[in-house]
């Protein structure tokens, strides 16, 4: 046989141990994407040069310079003139020698005289010894020789903070500096100082001073104009408040109207064009929804969003700039802003007025943390990674492409009969250990390699536990048939082309074949019940961005019988993929032969993971996956990052209370605050109670709430909550707890009880 026959024989078929062929699949038809390229995508400007998780642009155009403020201390200076070639960015300074327990920078500012008076401002967190940290604002000198002078520092401003900072601090064209303050507090419950419409509060407002003078007691000077002056217990310095954490600001190069972009809650983000005195509504309003409307507001009408987008499209705005470069003529005179958690970006046509048109511009998959403008005013972007270059955007080559995505699921090719479930040749099933909760449905799972080539695993340390990456092959996918009851509701795909992309296809009353979902998703009912077929950016959410991780294909998912050796026989995966499947361990957690810890802590995994792990894009550090220590979790005695929901000072978990955990509310109500955050909104009813019993076994020797008919706390309501749910109460009882509890003053017992609200 030729060596072109030899290749021709290996690019379709691997002979495993055990003899079986595996075949190459050939009949794919998934390429492209089905809805019409965006117009634009991201372009790296200098590939050489790299930063370690940059947060902020400068431009300071008499200095003919860009500077770039890595979130660890350091400033960097470039030519603001793209189209030089410099061999490397040049290193002014790494402020960690000049600011004792410096945190992080968040913003630098020039002066507007920089050239003659050489000052700069930099707002910035501390390290403190308290619980929280520190937030600071101060000016600094620097020599002709862009070295920061010895002793020049001065401290405005430093105040305690537990939450958002907001970021960015700009000098307007009046000349004097801008401050944007998040409200400083956790992100749940919402607002929990109540500073957004408080004025006696520098929390959740955008500051104006002057620096170039003093008032008695400040180290600045207040504008005399600022609009709360003659405010009684109103700080003079704010310009405008009810921002939650306002990310990235800037004004418009020709009328100086102040842009800012404001991170959401639970389900908005929102652009705010800034007035004099405006009143933006937090935590009265989360952009276009009443959040805590029983709060007195602020002495001004409280002004509507210019622009919002839901967490459908996005979780976490990055503000941006106008544009205002000829390069691009299609973005002249657009406010150009984007997403963190999706990469998506945006640009917002303005006539003065009023918004005129949003468009979805480009979809970068980059962690989008600060938006730059060069001396040009072309826009500029940076992403929060180690190792990252300085991107623009360029017209996307694409454009006008017309791809034959496959609209039905019997096209995609990777059943050869559809309504039958069968594979095609290439396309391999398998099962997985610990399925996550679906609303009562079930799964089939099936991988895909158009190639001969299968997965190459590592692994690397991350925060102590082990980590697995992995190289995928190019158009490799991954699909689910969801089924309840015999009947299918969806197949998921998920295809990689250098990131994932997720697909639904809704199966139709016949059971012959699947329709490709929209882009914006499906809501609609199912077997008699509301049911979500979930948004491409919802897909993005979960399993492309920075977390590109699929979560079934997962050595410890997939290590049952002789499943895992089978795959690395034919080639699939090897053997490091093998090897970790010991070190991320799961198990049924139905299964009571096992130990209890094991039951949950799959259960946690699957459920909660593939966001509460490291880059898994949630509010909370906590690493929830299989492979952490159960001491490492961030979980055992940690606060929680996103409020108590009425048990105050309760740790995420409390060992051997479950009625002190905030895991154990989170999981086990309906209502506001019900985990996880995206996909069902019902309860596992065995999870929750394996949830319970686990917590409860890390120490038996606590004493907890007793369970009352008429509970007085959220804890004595928790104990109920188990009495009820493990059906230990009669008929007559229950229901007169149940409605006790719906109607309780405090709203954390009464939303606990949400979902017997139908009983």
């Amino acid at each position: 046989m030729n060596l072109k026959c030899l290749v021709l024989l290996f690019s379709f078929v691997f002979t495993a141990v055990n003899g079986e062929e595996r075949e190459g699949w050939t009949t794919s038809r998934i390429k492209g994407a089905p809805e019409t390229p965006p117009p634009y995508v991201a372009e790296t400007v200098w590939p050489h040069i790299t930063f370690n998780q940059p947060l902020d642009i400068t431009l300071l155009e008499s200095a003919g310079s860009l500077f770039v403020t890595e979130r660890f201390g350091k400033i960097w200076q470039l030519p603001a003139d793209l189209e030089s070639q410099p061999e490397a960015a040049r290193l002014i300074v790494d402020m960690k020698g000049h600011i004792p327990n410096l945190n992080r920078l968040l913003g630098l500012a020039f002066h507007p005289d920089f050239a003659s008076n050489r000052r700069f401002y930099l707002y910035y967190a501390l390290n403190t010894r308290s619980p929280g940290f520190g937030l600071a604002l101060s000016g600094f000198e620097m020599d002709r020789n862009w070295q920061v002078v010895a002793g020049s520092q001065e401290e405005l401003m430093n105040f305690p903070a537990a939450g958002h900072t907001g970021g960015d601090i700009q000098f307007g064209p009046d000349g004097f500096l801008y401050v944007p303050i998040g409200d400083l507090a956790p992100p749940s419950p919402p607002d929990s100082n109540l500073s957004g419409q408080d004025l006696s509060q520098i929390a959740s407002k955008i500051l104006r001073i002057d620096v170039d003078g003093r008032d008695p007691g400040l180290s600045y000077r207040i504008p005399k104009d600022n609009p709360f002056l003659e405010v009684e217990g109103a700080r003079p310095e704010i310009w405008a408040y009810g921002f939650r954490n306002p990310w990235k600001l800037t004004f418009h190069p020709q009328t100086g109207e102040l842009w800012v972009g404001d991170v959401g809650w639970e389900l908005w983000e929102m652009v705010y064009r800034v007035e004099k005195g405006g009143n933006y509504g937090w935590s009265v309003m989360e952009g276009p929804l009443p959040t805590n409307s029983y709060q007195e507001t602020g002495p001004t009408e409280i002004s509507p969003p210019t622009a919002t987008y839901d967490h459908s499209k996005g979780a976490s705005i990055t503000g941006g700039y106008f544009s205002m470069s000829d390069r691009l003529p299609g973005l002249k005179n657009s406010y150009v802003y984007g997403d963190y958690v999706t990469g998506k970006v945006w640009a917002l046509d303005w006539d003065g007025q009023k918004a005129t048109g949003i468009r979805e511009i480009a979809e970068t998959r980059q962690d989008i943390v600060t938006f730059g403008q060069d001396a040009s005013g072309d826009v500029l972007f940076l992403e929060l990674v180690p190792n990252t270059s300085l991107q623009r955007f360029a017209e996307n080559p694409n454009v006008g492409r017309s791809d034959t995505f496959p609209k039905l699921l019997s096209e995609t090719g990777v059943f050869s009969d559809v309504a039958r479930q069968l594979p095609s040749p290439g396309v391999y099933g398998f099962e997985i250990n610990t399925p996550m909760w679906q609303d009562g449905a079930e799964s089939n799972y099936w991988v895909a390699m158009p190639s001969e080539s299968g997965i190459e695993a590592n692994v690397e340390d991350r925060r102590g536990s082990p980590h697995m990456n992995y190289v995928k092959p190019k158009n490799m996918v991954l699909a689910k048939t969801i089924h309840k009851d015999g009947y299918r509701i969806e197949t998921q795909i998920l295809h990689f082309d250098g990131y994932w992309k997720g697909y639904s296809y809704q199966w139709n009353d016949d059971q012959s074949d699947a329709q490709l979902v929209g882009k914006e998703g499906l809501d609609t009912d199912v077997l008699g019940e509301p049911y979500r077929f979930s948004s491409r950016d919802e897909c993005i959410r979960c399993h492309g961005s920075n977390f590109n991780r699929p979560l079934a294909f997962f050595p410890g998912q997939m290590n049952r019988e002789d499943q895992l050796q089978r795959f690395k026989d034919l080639g699939i995966i090897d053997q490091v993929f093998v090897d970790m499947a010991n070190v991320q361990s799961l198990v049924d957690p139905s299964d009571e032969s096992e130990p209890i810890e094991s039951r949950a802590r799959s259960w946690i995994h699957s459920n909660c993971s593939h966001c509460h792990k490291v880059s898994g894009g949630s509010g909370l550090t906590a690493q929830m996956n299989v492979a952490v220590p159960s001491s490492q979790l961030e979980l055992i005695g940690h606060l929680p990052n996103r409020g108590y929901f009425g048990l105050e000072g309760a740790p995420q978990i409390d060992p051997g209370n479950p009625y002190r955990s905030i895991l154990y509310y989170r999981v086990a109500t309906e209502g506001g605050g019900h985990m996880p955050m995206i996909g069902p909104k019902t309860l596992d009813d065995e999870g929750v109670r394996l949830v319970h019993d686990w917590i409860l076994s890390l120490n038996p020797q606590v004493v907890v709430a007793e369970p009352t008919l008429d509970p007085q706390s959220v804890e004595e309501a928790l104990g109920l909550y188990h009495e009820i749910q493990s059906g230990r109460l009669s008929p007559e009882d229950r229901k007169r707890a149940i409605d006790a509890c719906l109607n309780h003053s405090d709203p954390f017992v009464a939303n606990l009880f949400f979902g017997f609200s139908e009983e």
